[in-house]
């Protein structure tokens, strides 16, 4: 009897712990929807990492290559600075000394107008006492002579005796040899031949003037200064007076002919 009680005690305790461990089961199995959420996000946290690690080799493969891509950019940049850098400079530096020369012509000028004194400001006229007249002749080739010309007060002898006297006056008055002995100039008369025209010229020396009239003063010098002014203008196609070079003739007067 107490064997059987002790079977059947056995037997109970057996049945509850099956019971038990069927009940627990049974409980594991059943999940609330938080721990199935937890448990979802714990599996998307461990394929993230999976994910993470499988990227990581690979990118710790590249590394170099993009380090050195990374360098070369780096290097390029570097270099387009430094050319853009020295061509700005390079041009800071042409355009500096295009001021710096601008400047130096602007004060070099400036010092020379205050500082230069004309030579001819400095002569004293009044020791030009002695008046020496030329009378010369030339042809003016463009010109149609008419008897009108032959008429001291006429429109046409008036007009072209203005222009050879301007031109005369220019001439000599610009000489930097004869500028400062000349006084003035004039026509006498036109005759038939191309328009012949008989001028005269009047010079102020000092004097002391033996060495003046022998190198200066000559009827040579004048004559190719007159000669060469004709020469420059021959390139000018509007001049009103075209005169021929050869023509020129002058010889020194003693002022009775002359007509002031």
């Amino acid at each position: 009897m107490t064997t059987e009680n002790t079977i059947n005690g056995i037997a109970l305790i057996e049945i509850k712990e099956t019971e038990e461990a069927t009940e627990n089961s049974h409980a594991m199995d059943v999940i609330t929807p938080n721990e199935q959420e937890n448990m979802n996000n714990g599996n998307e946290e461990t394929e993230e990492a999976t994910e993470i690690n499988q990227l990581c080799p690979m990118r710790d493969e590249n590394s170099p290559n993009e380090q050195n891509e990374t360098n070369r950019g780096k290097q390029r940049c570097r270099y387009r600075s430094r050319y853009v850098f020295w061509k700005c400079k390079l041009w800071m530096c042409i355009l500096s000394v295009f001021i710096v020369l601008a400047i130096a012509t602007v004060i070099g000028l400036v010092l020379y107008s205050v500082v230069h004194v004309d030579e001819d400001e400095k002569i004293d006229k009044t020791l030009y006492v002695v008046s020496r007249y030329y009378n010369g002749t030339l042809r003016i080739v463009n010109q149609e002579f008419t008897p009108e010309l032959l008429l001291p007060k006429s429109q046409k002898s008036e007009f072209l005796s203005g222009q050879l006297k301007d031109m005369l006056s220019r001439l000599y008055s610009s000489s930097p040899a004869l500028g400062r002995y000349f006084v003035n100039a004039g026509l006498n008369s036109f005759s038939n031949g191309s328009v012949t025209a008989y001028y005269w010229l009047k010079f102020e020396i000092p004097s002391e003037h033996s060495k003046l009239i022998k190198y200066t003063l000559s009827e040579e010098v004048l004559v190719n200064v007159f000669r060469q002014h004709l020469y420059d203008q021959e390139l000018e196609e509007n001049r009103n007076l075209h005169i021929d070079p050869s023509s020129l003739s002058l010889q020194v007067a003693d002022g009775k002919g002359v007509t002031s």
